[in-house]
């Protein structure tokens, strides 16, 4: 029992040391690295990148801080805490980050991998009428995929797909609104359009095309949850044409 109470222990130990953390980033801001283990009693802490390049040296016993060239005024450092901070992200920036402790031993003490990615592009959303059907036929556009949904005249149809790379878009309804949502790991898009906009248009002849590209806006996480919370669930009925 005691043998494999140690057993355990020290894989355990292992699988804490050497577990990385994934961390996103779109390009230009900054990210906080944060030890993720208790430090032992060191000379010198080291943060290195993909485990070949130093980016900054601390030395406890001067308590004093050493930046490596390329990282010269764009990285942070508390010398109370450890963390890394790294600002103005660059796609080269992605990769594995370590804090080395070195003592009598070297222990790893925080690892991460970053991925920096580039902020969505605000999507599209059109849509065309039918008079002589009352349907509607909705398209969200973004980056490489498009979504289309088809309105009758008391309900709409909600879509979402999410791209092998991690890009999801989204179409949803809400009371009188049309979302179109286009978002990655690290940034929100939408482009939205109110079903009232169909009313005036229900008494023309013909089919009707419309482009929206000026309602595209940043969406804060809070947002973006509900978005996604509404897409999730049942379609609101909104009646187009009465």
């Amino acid at each position: 029992m005691a043998m494999m109470l140690q057993l355990i222990f020290v894989l355990s130990t292992l699988i804490s040391v050497t577990v990385s953390i994934d961390v996103f980033g779109h390009f230009g801001i900054s990210v906080e690295l944060d030890i993720q283990h208790p430090v032992p009693e060191f000379h010198d802490l080291f943060w290195v990148f993909n485990r070949a390049y130093n980016v900054l040296k601390y030395s406890k016993k001067h308590k004093e801080s050493t930046f490596y060239s390329h990282y010269k005024g764009r990285v942070e450092f508390n010398v109370e805490t450890y963390r890394l901070t790294l600002k103005n992200l660059q796609k080269t920036d992605s990769g594995l980050y370590e804090a080395k402790a070195s003592g009598n031993k070297v222990r790893v003490v925080a690892e991460y991998r970053l991925s920096v990615l580039d902020p969505v592009e605000a999507p599209v959303l059109t849509y065309q009428l039918n008079r002589d059907t009352y349907i509607i036929t909705l398209t969200c556009r973004g980056h490489d995929i498009s979504i289309h949904s088809s309105c009758s005249i008391e309900t709409c149809e909600e879509k979402e797909v999410t791209s092998p790379g991690g890009i999801a878009l989204s179409l949803s309804v809400k009371s009188s609104t049309v979302i179109c949502n286009h978002s990655n790991l690290v940034s929100w898009k939408t482009d939205i359009l109110e079903l009232k906009e169909l009313k005036g248009l229900c008494a023309d002849k013909g089919a009707h095309a419309r482009s929206n590209t000026n309602t595209s806006r940043y969406l804060n996480p809070f947002f973006a949850f509900i978005v996604k919370f509404i897409s999730m669930g049942l379609i609101d009925q909104y009646l187009i044409c009465s």
